[in-house]
């Protein structure tokens, strides 16, 4: 009884043995199709155009919608300004993928064609290449077929000449009214002469001269001081906008009267200049050297001067206009119109 039961245990080990055999590569293999399925790269490019139909010369909207599951670099060939016979006007750039529910990716890129060949034309393949994790590979796009139709309505040869239209009566009434525009536009026109004779005859009869003094630089300069401490600056606070002020009107005044480029230059770059020229004694080179840099002082190292030191300024820039200033007035003779 033992024997027996020894020996049925026996077989039922040994089939389960074979059943594991049998089953167990079965499996294996399964396993490996789905991991190949996965590593698989799926990518299919469709291409269309916004009409299938189109005149001569319209713009076509041509657009590459690639679609793909996996992680992959896409790369659009660079096709130049021709596609068979359609010749591109703008390229776009490609979108960023934008993935769906399903799990795939979507890249689109537009194009804009038109083309001057009548008849049926074809929109050429173009090929995508890919790159991914695992491997390389290319995916064509499908051809796009478009009408191409001519201006030249149905029927017509281009080129024909027509016979010319008889010659039309011209009613009497409709001779009679062009007769008086006619008349009335001659008129017009002689009038506008006439007018325009006069007035000009008027004009030149009118010339008057008037006599005019130049004003002078010293002049200008006198004037904007006295309006500069009218203002009263240093009384409401605003001393470097004070300085900056008489800075500029002796800076003006030194290039109209010296015709020194003094405001267009640095404080150094001016007094560089200024050593060179014979048109300003030393006493007066002296005297705006202080003058420019007790101004940068307060300017640009956020100096505060006293009232003295503010007075000593203004006198200084009003002592050297004094003894530079031209010593003659210049009289001009202007014809004005009126």
């Amino acid at each position: 009884m033992a024997i027996k039961g020894y020996l049925i245990f026996s077989k039922l080990l040994i089939l389960v043995v074979v059943v594991y055999t049998l089953v167990l590569p079965k499996d294996t293999a399964f396993a490996q199709k789905s991991n190949d399925t996965e590593n698989r790269v799926l990518v299919e490019a469709i291409a269309s155009v916004d009409k299938d139909e189109v005149t001569i010369g319209d713009k076509i909207k041509f657009v590459i919608r690639v679609k793909y599951k996996g992680n992959i670099t896409l790369q659009f060939p660079e096709v130049g300004e021709q596609i068979g016979v359609f010749t591109i006007k703008e390229t776009g750039i490609a979108k960023s993928p934008k993935r769906g529910k399903d799990g795939y990716s979507v890249v689109v890129r537009n194009y804009v064609l038109n083309s001057y060949e009548i008849g049926r034309q074809t929109i050429p393949s173009l090929k995508i290449k890919y790159k991914g994790r695992q491997g390389n590979g290319e995916v064509a796009a499908n051809e796009v077929i478009i009408d191409i139709k001519g201006v030249i309505k149905e029927g017509e040869i281009s080129g024909d000449i027509k016979d010319i239209h008889p010659p039309v009566d011209v009613p009497t009434s409709i001779k009679r009214l062009i007769l008086w525009i006619s008349v009335g536009l001659g008129a017009l026109l002689l009038s506008g002469v006439v007018y325009g004779l006069v007035y000009k005859f008027k004009k030149r009869s009118k010339i008057q001269e008037r006599q005019f003094i130049r004003r002078t630089p010293h002049g200008t300069a006198y004037e904007l001081l006295e309006r500069l401490s009218k203002e009263d600056l240093i009384a409401k606070g605003l001393v470097r906008e004070y300085y900056y002020r008489i800075t500029n009107i002796l800076r003006h005044y030194i290039e109209a009267r010296f015709g020194l480029l003094a405001p267009e230059r640095t404080t150094e770059e001016f007094l560089t200049e200024m050593a060179h020229t014979n048109q300003l004694d030393a006493a007066h080179k002296i005297l705006i050297r202080e003058f420019l840099e007790r101004c940068d002082m307060v300017k640009y190292a956020k100096y505060g001067p006293s009232n003295l030191e503010i007075k000593e300024t203004y006198d200084a820039a009003k002592r050297f206009i004094d003894e530079t200033k031209e010593r003659l007035k210049e009289k001009v003779v202007v014809a004005v119109r009126k």
